[in-house]
Parts: structure tokens; sequence; C-alpha cells
């Protein structure tokens, strides 16, 4: 996936901001902390965006315009943008535009804050980035994208039926196309479900196996070379579906992580840069 300033990749942000959000779950079970899923996603998101700016977009002294950027917040009845600036009319920020609005205050650069409430409209957040995709994809014909979705909603309960799961299936694969395309998807689990980490095969079990149709592989420039990516202890392959079912702190975190090592920006990435918070 590659992303230069002559075709600019977009990186999607669509994250769950509902009230289940704010449950506390165990992040240091040796030291017993605990945060909220919110706090967990926020630092998470935050890190991602710094190894994308330092990895990626800077470059002797200077941002360059190599990652588009949409961050977006689905809770109550709306999808919203998720950045301390007014949305764009095109959906996305250039690199110079949005890596400057990080706010410093003696720690790490902090771009979203998430608080949460209400429910999810998931459904609608991804009829949302569809549509923004789509919008990028006429501008850059050339480009890439990738779309990092991180829920903890209760499928069920957000009405996900056979039929409404094979149309979303569609609508992103007429919106993608061809395309070069990366679709990270997370589900959160609080209460210690075992985690299905980026499987090879399609599961039987529904939202497992939903998750595996809206997912992708990822690129073939993480696996050049002697690279071999992990992710919870799995070895990832090309044949690997990018997306975590019942992810806990660790998995969610590292998957973020991962996530901004799919961006290409000039030739193979280095792992994400540790950001070491002042005490």
């Amino acid at each position: 996936m590659k992303a230069t300033t002559q075709s600019p990749a977009l990186v999607l942000f669509l994250v769950d901001g509902s009230h289940s959000t704010g449950v506390s779950w165990m992040t240091d079970s040796q030291q017993g902390t605990e945060e909220s899923i919110a706090s967990t996603l926020e630092t998470a998101v935050n890190r991602a965006l710094h190894d994308l700016v330092v990895n990626v977009c800077y470059q002797e002294s200077e941002i360059c315009n190599r990652i588009s950027l949409g961050l977006y917040v689905a809770q109550e009845d709306s999808v919203s943008w998720g950045l301390e600036e007014d949305e764009p009319e095109s959906g996305w920020l250039p690199s110079d535009q949005w890596a400057t609005l990080a706010q410093q205050d003696g720690g790490s650069p902090q771009w979203f804050n998430l608080e949460p409430k209400g429910k999810t409209p998931l459904l609608k957040g991804w009829n949302r980035m569809y549509a923004i995709l789509s919008e990028f994809y006429a501008k850059f014909p050339q480009s890439s994208a990738m779309l990092i979705t991180l829920t903890d909603g209760s499928f069920e309960e957000l009405n996900f039926d056979e039929e409404a799961i094979d149309e979303l299936v569609e609508l992103q694969h007429t919106t993608v196309g061809e395309r070069s395309f990366v679709h990270l998807l997370a589900h959160i689990s609080a209460d210690g479900d075992e985690p299905l980490v980026f499987p090879v095969e399609r599961p039987s079990e529904d939202v497992s196996s939903m998750l595996y149709d809206l997912s992708t592989p990822l690129p073939g420039h993480m696996f050049e070379g002697s690279q071999t990516p992990t992710l919870g202890g799995v070895s990832l392959s090309p044949e690997s579906r990018s997306y975590i079912h019942n992810a806990d702190p660790v998995l969610l975190s590292d998957m973020i992580q991962l996530g901004s090592r799919v961006v290409d920006g000039n030739g193979p990435r280095p792992l994400p840069i540790p950001v070491f918070e002042e005490e």
C-alpha cells in the first residue's frame, strides 16, 4: 500500500464511541491496572497517528502530503468527525493539515479524544466510510486506502441480519473494486472471550464469518524478504484476513499499531517507534 506525494494514501478510522466503551477492562494483569476501553482506543489511535507522521509523512524536517486522514466516531445516531478541526467537505485532511493538530502537554501527541455515549450506528458508519472512499478513489484513482474499524458492538443488537451483511459486503466490493485497499477490523471484548486472530480460513460462526468477509489480506510488501509479521503470537501470512474477533487490550493496541505499518511510504518500514510519556 504505497503512499507518495503524487498518490497520497487515505487512512480512515471508524471508531465505536458508544456508552459500552466506557466499561473498564484489565490492561495489565500483573500490575492490576484497569482503564476504560475508550482510553485504550484513544492511546492506540494516537500512537498509530504519531507513527504515520514520523515514519511516512516526515522527511527532511518537513511534513509531506503522503497520508490523507479521516477519523470518525459512530455514537448515538450519528457519525461525527473525530478531530479538533471542522470536518472537511472532502471527508479527509491532507498530512500538512492533520499532522499539526495534535495537542501535547508533557506527554505523547494527542489528536483524538473519545467520550463514550449512546449506541453504535455502525451500519451508518460503514455506509459513510464507503461514500468517502468512493469520493477519494474518484479524485485519486491510482491511490491506496485503508479503513480501520474498531468496535465492541453486539451485532445481534445492531440488527445485522444476513441480508444487511450481504448488502454491506457488496457495497464494499463495488466501492473498492480492484483498487489497492486494506480493511483492518477489530471486534473488542471486555469479557475475556477467546480471540480469533487474523484467520486464514473463513469461520462458520456468524459474526466471525461477517468480519472475515469485510476484512482483507495485508499488503504484499509486509511479507517481503525475511519479514514475517506476528500478532498476539500468531504468525501472519499473505492469506490471513486482517481482523480480530474478541480483541483484548493488548491485541487491540497491537492491531492498530500494525495498521500504521501497512502504509509503505519509503520502502521497508521499521517497527512502530515507542512513545515514552514523561512522568
